[in-house]
């Protein structure tokens, strides 16, 4: 199964996302044939969050996969990650333009016994990681490409 997986350059810290089926494998539109369902993961030295749900699709990875080349290559210094609820976003700054810094400032809410949970976070990263991360959303659009209906 596909995982796009974004660490810490101290490996404290994780943000991880795993494609594993289509949502809606009977789907008779590209909209709704497009959803996956997800296994999604954050781990901080204070937090350890889990869950599993309907989150992307393969029209978004498809979109986000030029946007994080560019950033990788440089041409961009933002990049910001939003997929569908449940909510999570991840916007990644390289510190310097020709550097291998970069700054992740995350933010996720999820359910938890009914409620829904709110956690801001921030961790370093390198360019390489963002690249291990990118080359995760490559191999999610490869097992789960959009489906010609």
């Amino acid at each position: 199964m596909p995982i796009a997986k974004l660490t810490s350059r101290d490996e404290s810290c994780d943000v991880t996302i795993e494609s594993y089926a289509y949502a809606y494998p009977d789907a008779d539109n590209i909209h709704d044939a497009a959803w996956h369902r997800n296994w999604v993961g954050l781990h901080t030295p204070d937090h350890r969050i889990t869950f599993d749900d309907v989150m992307l699709d393969s029209l978004l990875v498809a979109h986000y996969i030029p946007v994080f080349e560019s950033f990788v290559a440089g041409d961009m210094q933002e990049v910001e990650f939003e997929p569908t609820e449940p909510y999570i976003r991840l916007t990644m700054t390289r510190r310097d333009t020709d550097g291998d810094e970069v700054t992740v400032k995350g933010y996720v809410e999820h359910p938890l016994e009914g409620e829904s949970e709110e956690l801001a976070f921030t961790f370093e990263t390198s360019v390489s990681n963002v690249t291990r991360f990118l080359e995760g959303l490559q191999a999610i659009a490869d097992a789960y490409p959009i489906r010609d209906l």
